[in-house]
């Protein structure tokens, strides 16, 4: 249970820290819509994939690796529609 728990935060905290180094360098640039829309685009297909890949972890009793790729997208995914609202609003 422990395990799973880390595993958990760790993803949660290597998914923010990738979906900040998305968004800087889409704020970088000069079209920064564009950009935003791009991150927001590859964080929700994470999220897909995150969850698909988690189930099957999951199917194979390895809760650490499935707990891990289910908290991976789940903050950028968040961020990234709360981006959207903003930016499209």
């Amino acid at each position: 249970m422990r395990s799973a728990v880390v595993a958990g935060l760790g993803g949660l905290v290597i998914g923010h820290v990738l979906w900040l180094v998305g968004i800087k360098l889409a704020t970088m640039s000069g079209s920064v819509a564009f950009w935003v829309l791009i991150v927001a685009g590859v964080s929700l297909v994470a999220g897909v994939v995150g969850g698909l890949l988690g189930y099957l972890a999951y199917q194979r009793r390895a809760t650490a690796k499935a707990a891990f790729l289910w908290a991976l997208p789940m903050l950028p995914v968040l961020f990234s529609i709360s981006v959207l609202g903003v930016t499209y609003l």
